[in-house]
């Protein structure tokens, strides 16, 4: 009995320690690598300026977004509270709520509430850092809507717009990488567990249309069985990524050759899904599928 009281003991501890390490600030001379895909396309785009601008009693850090919605965000951080703020419509909007625990709910700037279904760590450049995934509920019935946080990093779409305003962009966005004084610290591939990490470069706004696929088919869509991907140009060693709507990946095909994937259902439950096509360590293909019931 002693045994057994030790061992959960200690499971608990361990618990704690791992969801209750320092917090990360976010903003820390920062700046961010996002990729926009389109089929056949791709070109990492930087975020980065972060100087004071005072609006009211707070002073702000300015980012310019240079992906395509060409925008001026105007940010703050309460670290002691650990949350992020940005400034909309000539007020503070709550942007990310570090301090949140699994199963607690909050109101975020679209009006509708959210839970914190899960909170896992996710690699980074020499550790780990905590992500936050939150569903939104409407009427007790999950919605499609949902955010994914990094701590320290943002969001894993645009660290500093909410998912909800991304819902449905196109072309579809996705951090590459994050970097704090210089140092590289958040890479997709790192964090997705792929043999080589995603180049951080700003040099790929050329596109090679003799490896990069110029269409991208899926069908039928939505399906129930199997899906059937096929493309004009041969996939060469590519990777198949499959996340769910809370942005948890779900499925991982390695090493795709030639012209068609054909994915089983298998396991995977009826709901919206997302596909993200890597070669080199690159976005180059996005999209979304429906698994239908």
């Amino acid at each position: 009995m002693k045994k057994i009281l030790f061992v959960l003991l200690f499971l608990i501890v361990s618990v704690q320690k791992i969801f209750s390490q320092t917090y990360v600030p976010m903003l820390n001379n920062s700046s961010w690598i996002v990729t926009p895909s389109n089929f056949g396309s791709h070109s990492n785009r930087a975020i980065e300026g972060g100087s004071d601008v005072v609006i009211g009693s707070y002073t702000y850090k300015k980012y310019t977004d240079k992906t395509m919605y060409s925008t001026d965000n105007y940010i703050r951080e309460d670290v002691a509270a650990k949350k992020v703020y940005r400034y909309v419509n000539d007020a503070d909007q709550l942007l990310f709520d570090f301090s949140l625990q699994v199963d607690d709910n909050i109101v975020l700037g679209d009006g509708r509430s959210y839970e914190v279904s899960s909170i896992t760590n996710v690699n980074v450049n020499g550790g780990v850092r905590r992500m936050f995934h939150l569903v939104c509920y409407a009427g007790g019935t999950m919605v499609l809507t949902s955010e994914t946080w990094i701590e320290g990093v943002g969001s894993a779409k645009h660290p500093l717009k909410p998912n909800y305003e991304l819902y449905i962009s196109d072309p579809a966005l996705s951090l590459t990488c994050s970097f704090q004084n210089g140092v590289n610290i958040y890479n997709y591939g790192i964090a997705n567990g792929q043999a080589t990490s995603s180049d951080c470069s700003l040099s790929l706004d050329v596109e090679d249309a003799s490896v990069l696929p110029q269409q991208i088919n899926v069908s039928p869509n939505p399906f129930k069985t199997e899906l059937c991907i096929t493309t004009p140009l041969n996939f060469d060693k590519g990777t198949l990524l499959m996340f769910n709507s809370i942005g948890e990946l779900v499925k991982q095909i390695d090493h795709v050759n030639g012209q068609k994937i054909i994915i089983e259902r298998e396991c995977l439950k009826s709901g919206l899904y997302f596909l993200q096509f890597m070669q080199n360590g690159k976005v180059f293909a996005t999209n979304k599928v429906i698994v239908a019931d």
